[in-house]
């Protein structure tokens, strides 16, 4: 099976955006990183709002 690598940009519904994804391939999200989930650092600062977005999403 060959490997796909995408990346998506949403504005707000991500979360929904991806279990329907999940749903229409029937796969499974194995990983979804989100920026609170971000090592901290010096050179970026994360606003409340923002910590819960996602980053990165694993699917197979």
């Amino acid at each position: 099976m060959g490997t796909i690598n995408l990346y998506l940009t949403f504005d707000r519904n991500c979360n929904q955006a991806f279990n329907f994804y999940k749903s229409v391939f029937e796969g499974e999200i194995t990983y979804i990183g989100r920026f609170k989930d971000m090592p901290d650092s010096t050179e970026i600062s994360i606003t409340e709002a923002d910590k819960n977005k996602i980053t990165a999403v694993n699917y197979r």
